[in-house]
Formats: structure tokens, C-alpha cells, sequence
């Protein structure tokens, strides 16, 4: 059965900076969408999340911590995903994520198999990038399972980017398992900025646009340092709750800003299907 199409319910006209995607994935999406080449920094950085009514974007509960749980499992949303991942270099997430979600790899197959192959025919033939994107997880303490099938999975490279005291805990806990990934320090013992994450990645891997999926912590880093350029965010139709024993995390954790400085966006699309909306937004200027 086909996946029931998504609505354009409003656009901003702009012109397309680049490549725009095959004509099935754009049947698919309701439209075009390709994302800039980054001009004032070195990465373009896109965030993609998803949360309920009342602005829960995880229930943390095991097996059901990620955002299909939150968007119900919607088709839609997950094929966005995979479409988001299918046009940049990288996916990044914190280790948090990466345990909380055990078992997802970052990559658009994964999340839509159904398109498999177009995804991958679009990245090599449009794109000309690998079949996969780079999955790269921040860590400030080490504390990383690579049992997960993240590093595991045939022709995707990974990345772990640590600081010195998070390197000395990979030693020590993997040894030579180590070799199923790449790992960069950046200085220090306290957590990773994700400036120097970027860096690292546009200088060594020639990363150009990233999706950042997650968590909400990583998200609010993001933010206030001013990285994100763009943020994808799908409504759910659901209502999850709160409650003083479940303070389950909002679209950003550990993170308040003041009305003077807090991060704006405008609107540059929104799309339905079913009850769930997906809106695009970008950064404004300050």
C-alpha cells in the first residue's frame, strides 16, 4: 500500500541553491527541497524532532525513549527522516540518544526501507556522495556501547567526538574494539561544543550540511551557540503529559533562554498528512 500523500498547505518561494531531488522522492514529499551550501559557518546544520501536542519529544520509557514512539510511528515523518538524511553529508546525535534509541542506525534505509533503493540511487547518481551519510555521536564522558549495529552496519563510516577524558574512558572500556570507528578529542575534560564539533568535521571529513537529530540536550547547545540553520519539526497528533515523577523533556532540555536572546525562525513550509504536521523553519538573523 502506498504511503498516502503529503500536502503542501503553504510554501515560501525561494530558489532552489542547489540539486533538488529525483521525482519520485519529490512525488513523495509534496514538493522539492534541498538545503544551502553553508555560507557564514562551516557546516549547514538542519535539526529534525518531532514532538506531541503538548511539546513532549520523549516519553523515556526503554524501548519507546526515540521519536517513533512520539510521532505514533507516522510514515511520513519517518520517510522525512530518511529524506533528510539522504541529502547531508552527516547525522549527529548524543550518546544519550544513541542508548536511548538502542538499535536505530542513522540512515535513511533504516527509517524508510521502502525507498531503499532510491534513496541510495539519489545520493550517488544527484548527490554524488556515499550510500550512507557519516554517523557521528558526541560524548563528553566515553561512555559509549559499540555493540550498538550504528557501528556495525556495512559501508557507513562512524565518528566518535570526545574530549581527552572521554578518550582515556573509550581506551579503556574498548581497547582495540575501537577500530570499528573513528574517534576525534577536542581539548579539555567538559562537554564537547558543538563549534568544535563542526570544525572537525568541515576540516577532516568535508562535512557541508548535517542533520542533527537529537536529544533535546545536544539541541539546546546547538542553539545557543547559534549552529542551527534550519529546524524540521513534525506535530503529533498526541498528547504524552507530565508529571513530577516523569518530567519527560521538551523539544530542548537543560537549556532557558531569555526573551532577548532566544533563538527565532520564520516559516518556510508546512505540510499534513493524516493529523500530523511538518513544519520547515529557518533561522532568523539576529
Amino acid at each position: 500500500m502506498a504511503m498516502q500523500p503529503i500536502v503542501t498547505l503553504f510554501e515560501r518561494s525561494s530558489a532552489a541553491p542547489g540539486p533538488g531531488l529525483s521525482p519520485r522522492l519529490k512525488e513523495a514529499y509534496g514538493g522539492d527541497l534541498c538545503l544551502p551550501l553553508p555560507t557564514s559557518r562551516p557546516v549547514y546544520v538542519a535539526a529534525n524532532f518531532v514532538t506531541t501536542l503538548d511539546g513532549v519529544a520523549s516519553y523515556q520509557l526503554p524501548g519507546q525513549s526515540g521519536g517513533g514512539a512520539i510521532s505514533g510511528f507516522n510514515e511520513q515523518d519517518q520517510f522525512i527522516m530518511g529524506l533528510l538524511r539522504s541529502l547531508t553529508d552527516a547525522v549527529l546525535i548524543g550518546s544519550g540518544t544513541l542508548h536511548g534509541d538502542a538499535g536505530h542506525v542513522r540512515i535513511p534505509e533504516f527509517v524508510y526501507p521502502r525507498l531503499r533503493e532510491e534513496f541510495r540511487s539519489f545520493r550517488q547518481a544527484i548527490l554524488h556522495k556515499p550510500i550512507h551519510p557519516l554517523n557521528v555521536v558526541i560524548t563528553g564522558s566515553g561512555e559509549i556501547r559499540l555493540d550498538e549495529p550504528t557501528f556495525h552496519t556495512p559501508e557507513l563510516s562512524t565518528l566518535i567526538i570526545t574530549n581527552e577524558t572521554g578518550r582515556r574512558r573509550l581506551r579503556r572500556d574498548h581497547g582495540d574494539a575501537l577500530a570499528v570507528t573513528q574517534v576525534r578529542t577536542v581539548a579539555g575534560g567538559g562537554r564537547v561544543s558543538p563549534s568544535d564539533a563542526l570544525k572537525i568535521l568541515r576540516e577532516e571529513f568535508g562535512v557541508e550540511r548535517l542533520a542533527l537529530e537529537g536529544g533535546p540536550t545536544l539541541l539546546g547547545q546547538f542553539l545557543a551557540e547559534g549552529l542551527v540553520d534550519e529546524l524540521f519539526l513534525t506535530l503529533s497528533p498526541h498528547v504524552a503529559g507530565r508529571s513530577e515523577a516523569d518530567a519527560r523533556p521538551g523539544l530542548i532540555a537543560q537549556m532557558a533562554f531569555l526573551p532577548e536572546n532566544a533563538p527565532r525562525f520564520d516559516l518556510l513550509s508546512l505540510k499534513m498528512a493524516h493529523s500530523h504536521l511538518y513544519a520547515r523553519y529557518q533561522r532568523r538573523a539576529a
